[in-house]
């Protein structure tokens, strides 16, 4: 690339509210500013466990809160919905007015402002948008499941390139239709780790949800006194509340650990390496979990216990397959407590050698490895997209 000349510009239409949870996002955003002037535009909703993120170029926008509509409202949404080119495409592809119409104004008037020579449309939503305005985009696929319903509706030749997990995760989505695909994994640029102390505790990265397990980890917990576990992520105000009410012994015995404190991407795998096991489950007694998005999900947080050398206890689906073909830590079938110690206690009977294979993998899914191939592509491919 010549330096000398201006830095081309592109635009990142992020998903969902919480662009400081995620993390290929932002090492995406990372790795491009090396080369051109980057933007993204990501919404934040202050009633969540938040954080907004400083040392990166972020527009956020804030989500209109519903509320029943005022008469003039109804006007408006009468003359959107019969003289309204954008409007008619919304809901005829059944998004509501009421819900998604300021969210497509962000976009539109955010992409409208400034000339991107590249789009890139994070999760199926804001690929529909790019559709609606006519503007190509690559697309990077994060969550399956949520405005898939949209797919029927996006004309294809917006769509420049895909970028996805796994080919299942793209066959889901596009069938047998081609595409220019690249595989990256939600993990983090590998940097060797020289942590030398002796590692403790089991930890649980993330959200503190029931969906994703916790409180299956808070029972066995409860059952082995020898055990302690750290929660590094979100804890909920509702999951406090049931600690108080029902495990608060485990934080009085210091047995369990709650810090919600922000780590960048960097940080966190640092603050890993000190703990002996990760933990990642999906409880698919929870109907939302029920989903194909969750059976093939390569989930963020295993990517970093790797790159911190912590081997890693997970459930048995599809998207965890390569932890046991790589050796780097232990699948189990259920959520039972005898099953978690079961496999606590396989990955610590030969803990050495599931420890040096989490490196070997860490190297293998490395950020800026996977990634290199789509930043060749741009190179190859940077037209003025917008429209």
């Amino acid at each position: 690339m010549d330096e000398n000349c201006p830095k081309k510009k592109i635009a990142i239409l992020s998903a969902g509210n919480h662009i400081a949870y995620s993390p290929t996002v932002i090492q995406l955003h990372e790795t491009l500013s090396r080369f051109y002037t980057v933007t993204i535009l990501a919404g934040f909703d202050k009633n969540f466990i938040n954080q907004k993120i400083d040392d990166k170029n972020i527009e956020y926008y804030e989500n209109e809160i519903w509320v029943k509509p005022s008469y003039t409202l109804k006007v408006k949404y009468f003359f959107l919905r019969r003289f309204n080119t954008h409007a008619k495409r919304l809901e005829a592809a059944k998004l509501r007015l009421k819900m998604d119409y300021s969210h497509f104004r962000v976009v539109k008037n955010f992409l409208k402002k400034t000339i991107y020579h590249r789009v890139i449309a994070v999760d199926v939503q804001n690929l529909f948008y790019c559709s609606v305005l006519n503007i190509k985009a690559d697309f990077i696929s994060l969550e399956l499941g949520i405005g898939e319903d949209l797919l029927p509706f996006i004309k294809r030749e917006t769509i420049n390139c895909v970028i996805t997990q796994s080919l299942a995760r793209y066959q889901y989505l596009f069938k047998e239709e081609k595409h220019t695909t690249f595989f990256v994994q939600n993990a983090p640029v590998f940097e060797e780790n020289y942590f030398t102390g002796i590692k403790k505790g089991l930890l649980y990265g993330g959200t503190a949800w029931d969906a994703f397990g916790f409180y299956h980890c808070l029972k066995y917990l409860s059952g082995y006194k020898d055990e302690t576990l750290t929660v590094q992520g979100a804890v909920m105000e509702e999951t406090k509340k049931i600690i108080t009410e029902k495990y608060n012994f485990l934080l009085q015995e210091k047995r369990l650990f709650l810090n919600s404190i922000y780590l960048d991407n960097k940080d966190v795998v640092g603050y890993f390496a000190q703990f002996e096991i990760g933990i990642c489950f999906y409880n698919f007694d929870v109907d939302w979990v029920q989903h194909f998005n969750y059976e093939t999900a390569p989930s963020g947080k295993i990517f970093k216990y790797l790159a911190a050398g912590v081997p890693v206890l997970a459930v048995d689906i599809i998207g965890f397959k390569f932890i046991d073909e790589m050796a780097c830590g232990v699948l189990i079938k259920d959520l039972s407590t005898e099953s978690i110690r079961a496999g606590i206690e396989k990955i610590r009977g030969n803990y050495n050698f599931y420890a040096a294979n989490t490196i070997t993998a860490a190297k293998h899914f490395s950020f800026d490895k996977a990634v290199q191939p789509y930043i060749d592509y741009l190179e190859k491919n940077m037209i003025n997209t917008a429209g």
